[in-house]
């Protein structure tokens, strides 16, 4: 049933058997619709007592629309036994800044982002066309935003998520810290599942961390992302074995994975002066998907710079002919 709805931001109430309310936040990639909220399957499945919030677009849930709509929801939340907030990305960012606005005993958060403001992470680019001052003044996340106990997933290898985690982590009293090895920012996924959802917010509502490390490990294993995620770390350092795992593994990676791999694979050959296997990789990873700017503005930046060399070598060489000349004319005068 829809309780709220607003030009940012929509919140559902499923009412279900469970003495405490699951609160959703949405992944940037699903965005409001009027009849479903994220997690809306694991909750019918799971009979939970679900609020599902879900933004109209990625706008990681403007603070105002969330304090107006917190005050729908707050009939419901009071109502539960304990109150735990969900989400993944822009979603896990709302369930950590907003834990004392829903008065939560538990939050669980998916590779969250601190902020999307440029001046607050310069260090992170993916989102900050997201970002809108009108919306989001002042919005990372910060100490006067925690309550309760939170649970923040990531992977330690992405270099990125782990340092919005680390941040949060500083930040917000009684936040732990999981990692999730090798799932890139794709770390919820790993959890997918009825069973292992449940089995992931018992042990969080118990605050049973070495059942969730236990979670964490099983889950990292079998993950559907891991052999892709090995393979583009192993580019940094040992590039002939991602290589080989491209080779053997690549034809299960999804075309946007492959891209990225080819992507990644083609900027190591260009740092090693390896521009011919460099160039076809792009292209290669141009044809996998075709919607993305990097690998055509990386092949635009690789040509000018090809064909810089191949002008560079044409007139050291001609200069070098001329050079030649000069001295056996200078001989022959000299005779």
């Amino acid at each position: 049933m829809l309780i709220y709805s607003d030009e940012n931001l929509e919140v559902f109430h499923r009412p279900g058997s469970s003495t405490y309310v699951l609160a959703t936040f949405n992944e940037m990639e699903m965005q409001a619709n009027g009849s479903r909220f994220w997690g809306q399957r694991f909750c019918e499945k799971a009979d939970i007592t679900a609020l599902g919030f879900i933004s109209r677009r990625p706008n990681w849930f403007p603070a105002a629309s969330m304090a107006k709509a917190s005050v729908a929801a707050a009939p419901i939340l009071r109502q539960a036994s304990e109150r735990i907030l969900y989400g993944h990305s822009q979603g896990g960012y709302a369930a950590l800044r907003y834990r004392r606005l829903l008065d939560a005993d538990v939050a669980i958060a998916f590779c969250p982002q601190i902020s999307i403001d440029p001046r607050t992470v310069p260090f992170d680019g993916r989102f900050t066309s997201h970002f809108a001052p009108s919306l989001h003044e002042d919005m990372e996340i910060a100490p006067l935003h925690a309550a309760g106990r939170a649970y923040v997933f990531h992977d330690p290898f992405h270099a990125v998520d782990r340092e919005h985690a680390e941040r949060i982590a500083a930040l917000q009293e009684g936040t732990r810290l999981v990692p999730v090895h090798m799932t890139g920012h794709g770390t919820v996924r790993a959890f997918a599942g009825t069973a292992r959802g449940l089995a992931l917010i018992e042990a969080c509502r118990a605050d049973d961390l070495s059942g969730l490390h236990a979670l964490a490990r099983a889950a990292r294993v079998g993950a559907p992302m891991r052999p892709y995620q090995v393979a583009l770390t192993a580019i940094a350092h040992h590039p002939a074995w991602a290589d080989r795992l491209h080779t053997r593994l690549g034809n299960g990676f999804s075309s946007v994975q492959r891209a990225n791999f080819l992507y990644h694979r083609a900027n190591r050959h260009i740092r090693d002066g390896e521009l011919a296997t460099a160039r076809d990789m792009l292209v290669e990873a141009i044809a996998l998907q075709a919607g993305n700017a990097g690998p055509a503005r990386r092949l635009q930046e690789l040509d000018a710079r090809i064909a810089g060399t191949i002008r560079t070598e044409f007139l050291e060489q001609h200069q070098g002919s001329m050079g030649s000349l000069s001295v056996h004319a200078a001989s022959k005068n000299a005779a």
